[in-house]
């Protein structure tokens, strides 16, 4: 390679480090003012998509009983038809979701032709490269995101590092979005609780006043 040609590719893995950065600080503000699960995971993908210029990218989430890995948010019209038909891979089953998902374990196939765990998905058909990235608090899985790209061998091992340091923002955000739902959620059955104990003891002005 002469020097104007390492020159070049110096360049472009600077650009594309600064593109990284800029995405991983973008994602961090966005978790530090989006409280809603609703806006914060398809603004993620959005981002990711955007700065990294993949294909596509989507959030799963387990769901209670932790067999299913639901799709919650993915990027444009794959991730539209997908939310519309209810997407969702096994835990454990034959996918790269369902693999990363039991093990708690990013799975990264830099050409899915070959990976023997990997699920064909027919509303992606053009996915040559695929990343599962798990998403856990305190190693308890919650959930996982997919990456996905055109390309094969298209991700290097800093996409990797700042993805996944995504995902573990990502993971905590998600859990205190929950934490904090289920705190509203409790202090409004515990004032519905004191507001009908009211009544039933208040005499018949105070009725009339409530």
């Amino acid at each position: 390679m002469d020097p104007a040609q390492q020159d070049n590719v110096t360049l472009a893995q600077a650009l594309r480090r600064a593109n990284l950065l800029a995405a991983a600080a973008e994602v961090s503000q966005h978790i530090t003012h989006i409280l809603d699960i609703d806006v914060l995971l398809p603004k993620t993908v959005d981002i990711i998509c955007q700065a990294y210029g993949f294909y596509y990218a989507g959030v799963f989430l387990l769901d209670e009983a932790g067999e299913f890995a639901v799709l919650r948010a993915g990027r444009g019209e794959p991730g539209r038809i997908m939310m519309e038909n209810n997407h969702k891979l096994a835990v454990g089953g034959n996918s790269m979701i369902g693999a990363c998902t039991a093990r708690n374990e990013a799975r990264i196939s830099l050409d899915v032709d070959t990976e023997r765990i990997w699920y064909p998905n027919p509303v992606l058909p053009h996915t040559r490269s695929e990343m599962a990235l798990p998403l856990a608090v305190a190693e308890q899985v919650i959930g996982a995101v997919t990456v996905q790209s055109v390309e094969p061998a298209a991700f290097s091992a800093e996409d990797v590092a700042s993805l996944q340091a995504m995902a573990n923002q990502l993971a905590i955000a998600i859990d205190n979005a929950r934490r904090r739902r289920e705190l509203e959620q409790a202090h409004a059955e515990l004032l519905r609780a004191k507001t009908f104990a009211a009544i039933a003891t208040a005499t018949g002005d105070a009725i009339h006043w409530i």
